[in-house]
């Protein structure tokens, strides 16, 4: 039953939890916050240290490939002068490419017969025909790549 006499102010905390009881959490929470603060800085220094690690190694392997770029720019240009095996020795140990690339036309014919209706007019056919050709070749030493760059149609009635 309600006693009439305890009026109707509203209950608060602080007639369930002590101050000294709240103090203590309140310490306890300050000291979680500090623990956090200090992992978190922890945390930032190994950061910043993997970041500079990892700068300090892409700027080592940067040079090196600067290095082996210039090796190999250094073999092409005296090729000539340096003894064979020696820079097959140069080649092998580092990987260069030593290779020189030549810009080259091949001229392939083709040769058939087209059936057309009897009015086509034969100007048209290299505009209605088309043909593509893409080859890769290795032969030993030599590596090609050739693609079709134009189509000529040269014609006669059979």
């Amino acid at each position: 039953m309600i006693d009439p006499s305890m009026g109707t102010a509203p209950v608060t905390m602080t007639e369930y939890v002590t101050v000294e009881g709240l103090e203590t959490e309140v310490s306890r929470l300050n000291s979680e916050l500090e623990a956090s603060e200090t992992k978190i800085d922890q945390l930032n220094n190994a950061l910043a240290s993997m970041t500079a690690d990892r700068d300090f190694w892409q700027a080592r392997a940067h040079d090196r490939q600067m290095m082996i770029d210039n090796l190999e720019q250094y073999v092409k240009d005296q090729f000539d002068y340096i003894d064979e095996e020696i820079s097959q020795s140069l080649v092998d140990i580092f990987g260069l490419n030593i290779s020189k690339d030549y810009d080259v036309t091949v001229t392939v014919t083709f040769s058939g017969v087209v059936s057309v209706p009897l009015n086509y007019d034969m100007d048209d056919l290299e505009n209605d025909l088309s043909a593509g050709l893409e080859a890769h070749y290795y032969s030993g030493n030599v590596e090609a790549d050739f693609s079709e760059d134009r189509m000529e149609i040269d014609w006669s009635e059979s």
